[in-house]
């Protein structure tokens, strides 16, 4: 997760009438960089994360869990935040005593950016579709412990959201840092070489499809423009909603007037094989219907 964008001062405010279908699809054919989704986070309450890193036959059955870098290892009684490993992406759930002080309800999503023709290095910056000083503004670069010695994992860019419960980044990851882990050269990061290791595709769980996400007004702002600017198309608006496609998953962002926080609503999530079983960890409700889960977050949310 990447906790510092809360902490810098905002350069411009956002407006709601500047997210407009025909201002997301202008100027497509510029060189811009490729984003994919990588993982999400979510703090849950205390009964939630117990359930969650507790249920052994849920573990058993809908997907490898684990307490992260830098060796993947099994859950300890003691940790404060678990991994939920797909094919291509992650789920990061943090309990209330996580390490970071995030306090309950708060989230964030990780894209991973290329540029085209540009091999990894520490300079690389987001080429937006134009030129747009309110956005992505800041950065941080991230370092891991592995064999006792520190390396760079990735660079993160993100707008800087002061007070913000809904974090968004997008991250230049250093192929090296998969030598690191395995031993193995690597010429270029991928999300399916991260997760090569921990991965297990005899349980339930592949990857992301849908994430639905609702907003206030100004982080909706900042997240349409961000996705817009990097040339996310949008799929449909209906009804106030605004579904993009961003890679290989679709956002789907519902403005409000009405909440306090922005949160994480709903994840729509490929399963490897069908299955009709329904899951209540805590506040998280885990519908499965054939080959597609659906995690429901509200309840989280309702104090």
């Amino acid at each position: 997760m990447l906790l510092s964008s809360c902490n810098k001062e905002q350069a411009d405010p956002y407006h709601a009438d500047v997210i407009k279908r025909e201002e997301i699809h202008r100027a497509f054919g510029t060189d811009v960089s490729r984003v994919l989704f990588d993982h999400l986070y979510v703090v849950v309450d205390s009964a939630t994360y117990s359930k969650v890193t507790s249920d052994t036959q849920w573990h058993h059955t809908y997907a490898s869990i684990d307490s992260g870098l830098p060796d993947f290892a099994p859950l300890s009684k003691d940790a404060a935040t678990c991994y939920l490993r797909g094919h291509q992406h992650s789920i990061e759930i943090l309990g209330p005593n996580n390490t970071y002080g995030e306090p309950v309800g708060k989230s964030g999503i990780g894209f991973s950016l290329n540029n085209k023709g540009e091999d990894y290095h520490l300079g690389a910056t987001p080429k937006l579709r134009a030129l747009k000083d309110s956005l992505l503004t800041a950065s941080e670069t991230v370092q891991m412990e592995v064999h006792g010695q520190d390396h760079t994992w990735f660079k993160a860019f993100y707008t800087p959201s002061p007070g913000t419960a809904l974090h968004t980044w997008y991250a230049f990851y250093n192929p090296d840092f998969l030598h690191q882990l395995s031993g193995k050269k690597h010429e270029s990061y991928s999300r399916e070489v991260f997760l090569e290791s921990s991965y297990e595709d005899h349980k339930l769980f592949n990857s992301i499809s849908e994430i639905h996400l609702k907003c206030t007004l100004q982080d909706f702002n900042r997240i349409a423009q961000e996705l817009g600017y990097l040339k996310s198309e949008i799929l449909d608006k209906e009804g106030g909603l605004y579904t993009i496609k961003s890679g290989d998953i679709s956002i789907v962002l519902e403005p409000s007037g009405d909440i306090s926080y922005s949160r994480i609503t709903t994840l729509t999530c490929e399963l490897n094989k069908a299955d009709t079983s329904v899951n209540q960890l805590g506040n998280i409700t885990i519908t499965n219907n054939g080959k597609v889960s659906t995690w429901d977050f509200n309840q989280l949310h309702i104090h």
